[in-house]
């Protein structure tokens, strides 16, 4: 059922992008992430604090109808959470990668500024599908003190054996490669020039899937990185974004062809 609810927005996309209104380009931005427990036994033990991450990508939007769009992006996101245990004086701050790609229905507005300057907004819903690649961390607890700087580095081994996973590696068994989440996003929407769009997005996720079922298991100390939870932030972005115009250009020829023939 899932599969089947993320693949019915893209064929349409595919579909009738042909024949609509089409908008492409770059697409950047910041996040502010963390993540959530669903047992109240982890909430009561850990505490959550939120990082600063990025996404970069490909924006594309289709006028459904005269104000209603789809919007798609494949970007490259990170994302993380600061997690601490104070009991064992423990802080982990952790970075994941993924390639995400938002699907967003929208619908558009008209504001004024100032009473003679227009601009359109835009308010939208929609899934988002994530690919987790991996990532890396940085954790400090008493079982590290025996280093130097008191921290130390690892990078994430998705479907890695505990056993066979190296000192500064966290094994992560029975995750979740593919995630699932919601967004509900709004943008301002300004024309520079004609057939050009800057698209201002602020975006707030919340996740669906856990990052997996097991905790992540270290060899250099006795923690084990509890992932039994879900992705939340927010996101801003710009998308800087060209206005093909398919539909005039395919009525265009048209016409030239209905003269040529006469």
């Amino acid at each position: 059922m899932n599969i089947r609810f993320l693949l019915t927005p893209i064929i349409l996309f595919f579909s009738t992008a042909v024949s609509a209104q089409l908008l492409i380009g770059p697409e950047a931005g910041a996040n502010l992430s963390w993540t959530t427990f669903n047992d109240k036994d982890l909430k009561n033990e850990y505490s959550i604090k939120p990082v600063i991450g990025y996404n970069a990508g490909v924006h594309v939007g289709f006028r459904v109808q005269k104000r209603f769009f789809l919007h798609l992006s494949l970007i490259y996101s990170t994302k993380g959470r600061i997690i601490k245990e104070p009991s064992q004086d423990l802080r982990n701050k952790t970075r994941y990668n993924y390639i995400e790609m938002p699907i967003i229905y929208t619908i558009d507005f008209k504001g004024k500024i100032g009473g003679n300057k227009e601009f359109k907004y835009n308010l939208g819903v929609g899934p988002t599908v994530s690919y987790w690649l991996g990532g890396k961390g940085i954790i400090e607890n008493r079982d590290t003190d025996e280093f130097s700087t008191g921290k130390v580095p690892y990078k994430i081994a998705l479907g890695k054996d505990p056993y066979e996973a190296t000192e500064n590696e966290m094994a992560v068994t029975d995750f979740n490669r593919v995630q699932l989440g919601l967004n509900i996003t709004g943008s301002i929407i300004f024309e520079p020039a004609p057939s050009r769009q800057i698209m201002l997005t602020l975006r707030y996720e919340v996740g669906h899937s856990f990052l997996a079922r097991n905790d992540g298991a270290f060899k250099s100390t006795i923690y084990q990185d509890p992932l039994q939870s879900r992705n939340k932030g927010f996101r801003l972005s710009v998308a800087y974004l060209f206005d093909t115009k398919l539909d005039q250009r395919k009525r265009g020829k048209s016409t030239k062809d209905v003269k040529k023939k006469r």
